[in-house]
């Protein structure tokens, strides 16, 4: 990160037209992004998978527009109270969308850390995480 800090702010610096360091958003969704959900899928255990599909499915479906109702009309609640000032408080559709964005968390720092060998976590906990994340991706 440090490394990347640097030579962003040399390229600043040095450079007139940063439009050569832009980043399209073809470029993720068709060339970084499916050699990630190819490995995620590849290291999946299917087995582990598909002996807990109803509670991934229900943690990840379930659990997602449960999230997104309460959290976007937590917040229609806050705009219509008068302390979010740029929200609609006539139609709680923006807040919705709001709530379904922030609802669909990617727990990728708490699998990194399941993950390691010498936190020895259950294994079922595990590939209830993993899968619930593989899942609330597909949904979000």
């Amino acid at each position: 990160m440090i490394v990347g800090v640097i030579v962003g702010g040399i390229a600043r610096l040095s450079l007139d037209d940063l439009s050569l360091l832009s980043f399209s958003p073809e470029i993720f969704f068709f060339v970084l992004l499916p050699p990630i959900i190819f490995e995620a899928g590849y290291s999946l255990k299917r087995k582990r998978f598909f002996e807990n599909i109803g509670a991934i499915t229900l943690y990840a479906m379930c659990g997602t527009i449960i999230s997104t109702f309460i959290v976007g009309y937590l917040v229609f609640l806050v705009a219509r109270l008068g302390i979010i000032s740029d929200l609609d408080d006539n139609n709680p559709m923006e807040a919705l969308l709001f709530g379904a964005l922030i609802s669909a968390v990617d727990p990728v720092a708490t699998l990194s850390i399941m993950g390691s060998p010498e936190l020895k976590c259950d294994q079922l906990l595990y590939s209830l995480v993993f899968g619930e994340s593989v899942l609330n991706d597909a949904i979000a």
